[in-house]
């Protein structure tokens, strides 16, 4: 009876290792999905200074984003952003071809894409912006510049702050704003 108590042991163990190992394999295909991947943009041609495509709607979307907030009386809490921008059009292609990010005093800090990200239908891409990158401050923002050869579906631009300090979790989204066209100044 001892030997077959010691065999069941052996089975049992060996089961759950080969199961443990299967899990692992399964977390870490899942783990490189989820990764945070860039936009890859295609290059834009440079022929005779016109860009490769032509459209007929272009548009630009200013997005706030917050690299930190205060809180409890003014400590900064920092904040990790993902910039989501989605194609809502079911049936056309739109193209990115600006992701620029401007701090707080209005001055541009990074382009995050170099050429033309194209959207398929309902395609969507993001921008990560880490906590630790505060260049950005308070007043940070995005404009993205799109455009489609056709008419199109407004995209939706987001961006979706997350940080913790302690024992306090923060969470919030900002809305894209179409920059339709400009105020003149009340004379």
């Amino acid at each position: 009876m001892p030997v077959l108590g010691a065999l069941g042991f052996l089975v049992l163990m060996s089961v759950l290792s080969f199961v443990t190992h299967q899990l692992e394999e399964i977390e870490d295909r899942l783990e490189s999905r989820l990764d945070y991947q860039p936009p890859e943009a295609a290059p834009v041609a440079k022929g005779d200074g016109e860009p490769v495509f032509t459209t007929t709607h272009a548009h630009t979307i200013y997005v706030p984003i917050y690299s930190h907030v205060f809180a409890k009386g003014g400590t900064p809490v920092l904040l990790e952003a993902t910039l989501s921008i989605r194609n809502t059009d079911p049936e056309h292609s739109i193209s990115i071809s600006a992701i620029d990010y401007y701090d707080s005093k209005g001055k541009k800090i990074d382009e995050y894409i170099d050429g033309v990200v194209e959207l398929g239908p309902l395609e969507s891409s993001e921008v990560l912006v880490k906590s630790r990158d505060v260049r950005g401050g308070t007043g940070a923002n995005f404009l993205v510049t799109w455009n489609a050869k056709q008419a199109v579906h407004r995209p939706i631009v987001q961006a979706v702050m997350v940080g913790n300090e302690a024992v306090l979790d923060i969470s919030f989204l900002s809305n894209g704003q179409p920059l339709v066209s400009r105020v003149n100044p009340v004379k």
